[in-house]
Order: structure tokens, then C-alpha cells, then sequence
């Protein structure tokens, strides 16, 4: 399974946030500042302390933010569920019905398989079990279009095929002496 690099960069921030704040770090550095018997010394390293904790919870809030929004951006709500299940999934066989051929009944059938999985109390469950939607059926259908699109415009079309053929019969009239005459006696030339 491919990992977000964003998810790795904010699991890192997190680790090194975690590392700073360890309790017994910090009581060692108040223990540390204690130890050195200068007030003004000991007053100014715990407000640098304090002021270093206030930071890094400050991060540490980011950073959880920061995970909300990955994990929000890869869930599907109820409403979405429905609008795909109303609206796109229609929409998606009348794409399927107009491509005809067996791309298109195996397009079909792809919209086929998906349609029981789209009830909102199957969405939320299989969220909560770690299945992510929109990577196991939203970059396939992406790939999947991108192809059918890059296919199609590939494909010579019908009046491209007959200027070839209609190119392939004048030469094959040009090599023959008769054949050539008896064509520059029907129009003329």
C-alpha cells in the first residue's frame, strides 16, 4: 500500500514534536535548571521551557489538523454516497450503453459490481474498517476513462478510413494504362 507522503511528513513532525516532549525529558531540564542554584538562571530556563512546550503543543495541534483534513478529504459522507448513487452512477451506464462493444459491457459490468456497495451503511462501515473509496474505485475509474478517451482519439475515424481507400483506388487506376483512359473518358478530363 503507497503512503500519502504528506501522511509520512506529518508522522515525522509528530514523532520529532512527541521526541522533545517526552516527561522524562523535561524533567530532566527542570531538574537540570534546579540544580544550578541561580534564580534568575532557573526563572529564565523554565520560561524558555514553558514557552518551548506552548510551541510545540501548538504543532502537535497543527499536525492533528492536518490529519483531520487527509482523513476528511479521503471519507465519503452520506450525502456524497447518494448523489453518486442518484446522479453519477446513471449517468455512468448512459457512458456505458454509448460505447457499445465489449469495452463497454465490461464498463457496465464495473458499474454493476459497485452499485450494493454504494448504501451509506456499507460506505461507513467499510470506512471505519480502512477502506478508502475514492483510491480503490475513483483513480481506477479515472485510469480507466483517461484510457477509453486516449483509445477513441486514436482511432482513425470512418471519414479518414475512406479518404484511404478512396487514395489506395486511384493509385491502383494510375498502374493501369486501360483502366486510366476509360476513368479520363467519364469525367472529362
Amino acid at each position: 500500500m503507497d503512503i500519502d507522503p504528506q501522511i509520512i511528513e506529518l508522522g515525522s513532525r509528530l514523532a520529532e514534536a512527541a521526541a522533545r516532549n517526552g516527561a522524562s525529558l523535561v524533567t530532566d531540564r527542570v531538574r537540570g535548571l534546579l540544580a544550578s542554584g541561580k534564580k534568575d538562571d532557573t526563572i529564565a530556563g523554565l520560561e524558555q521551557l514553558v514557552s518551548e512546550l506552548v510551541s510545540d503543543k501548538n504543532e502537535i495541534t497543527r499536525i492533528a489538523q492536518a490529519y483531520q483534513s487527509e482523513l476528511v478529504a479521503q471519507r465519503l459522507n452520506s450525502g456524497d454516497v447518494q448523489y453518486i448513487a442518484n446522479t453519477v452512477v446513471p449517468l455512468l451506464e448512459e457512458f456505458a450503453d454509448s460505447m457499445g462493444g465489449a469495452e463497454g459491457a465490461s464498463f457496465r459490468a464495473s458499474i454493476n459490481g459497485l452499485k450494493p456497495l454504494l448504501s451509506v451503511e456499507t460506505v461507513n462501515i467499510l470506512q471505519l474498517l480502512g477502506f478508502n473509496f475514492r483510491r480503490a474505485i475513483g483513480e481506477p475509474l479515472t485510469e480507466l476513462v483517461a484510457h477509453l478517451i486516449s483509445s477513441r482519439t486514436q482511432e482513425p475515424n470512418a471519414l479518414q478510413v475512406e479518404n484511404l481507400k478512396n487514395q489506395q483506388a486511384l493509385a491502383k487506376l494510375a498502374m493501369d494504362p486501360d483502366a486510366y483512359d476509360r476513368f479520363r473518358s467519364l469525367f472529362g478530363a
